[in-house]
């Protein structure tokens, strides 16, 4: 896809998402809201507008030939699959079962959570993806581990206003600018800078819906790096999880100066204080 195309596709992605956020805001307010960090009453679920873009956009690259076919249906099947799990979380989920464990250990007790569901069918969908593209069963595995723990990361860091979409930008960079599925990182990028000041502003949260598809995005950009890079992204994802189950990831964050700075910037809950 040449340069006059890849400029059009990210401005068309980027006006339709600022169309849309203030459209999907007045929709979602009345049926479907969250305390936020500061006890506030928000829209949650916004991320839904990264499929209404994306999703449309990598189709047109489908049909005017822009992306060959294998990435493109592969990126809409992963956006669509995860998006799903994550709008039944945001929708029907209990937050009372916290991590990968607590959600199994519910089950175990013989309640499932909607978290559980999303772990399993998430997994389910990654390998769904994973598998055309990659090479024997390990590859597989290996590649859908780091999508499935992907939508998790981008997920657990949605706690704070535009902490998801500010790790989906800074990760997703490289991917936008080589690798097979380099121009659906581009329009998802553009809708998500489009997105991002309403998150900023803390008018809206974009919940599963959003940080999932963001999170499984960048387990797909991981595709199409060499092994060694795979496992290395594997590895820091599963450390990561481990330290999740017990530690808070905002203490980290806010205990470290250049992830304090990262954090802040944009923020005017912080500029309030």
């Amino acid at each position: 896809m040449n340069v006059f195309w890849a400029i059009l596709y990210f401005a068309v992605v980027y006006a339709a998402t600022v169309c849309l956020v203030p459209v999907l805001i007045r929709m979602i307010r009345p049926r479907q809201t969250a305390l936020n960090y500061q006890n506030r009453d928000i829209p949650v679920g916004l991320g839904l507008v990264f499929s209404l873009t994306v999703i449309p956009a990598v189709t047109a690259m489908l049909l005017f030939g822009h992306i060959p076919r294998l990435e493109g249906s592969t990126a809409i099947i992963t956006v669509l699959g995860f998006a799903f799990l994550g709008l039944i979380d945001d929708t029907l989920g209990s937050r009372e079962a916290k991590g990968f464990l607590g959600h199994f250990r519910t089950l175990r007790h013989g309640y499932l959570t909607t978290g559980a569901l999303k772990a399993a069918f998430g997994m389910v969908v990654a390998v769904l993806a994973a598998t055309p593209s990659s090479k024997g069963l390990a590859d597989i595995l290996l590649n859908a581990l780091n999508m499935a723990l992907g939508a998790n990361l981008a997920n657990l860091l949605d706690v704070r206003p535009g902490r998801s979409g500010k790790f989906f930008l800074l990760a997703a960079l490289p991917f936008a600018t080589a690798g097979p599925y380099s121009q659906v990182m581009l329009v998802a990028i553009a809708s998500v800078l489009a997105y991002l000041p309403w998150d900023l502003r803390g008018e809206a949260m974009m919940g599963d819906v959003g940080a999932n598809v963001l999170g499984a995005l960048l387990g797909l950009g991981v595709m199409g790096a060499p092994g060694s890079a795979k496992l290395a992204v594997l590895a820091f994802l599963a450390c990561v999880h481990l330290y999740a189950e017990k530690g808070s990831l905002t203490v980290v964050i806010e205990q470290t100066p250049i992830l304090r700075f990262l954090d802040a910037l944009g923020r005017s809950d912080l500029v309030q204080r």
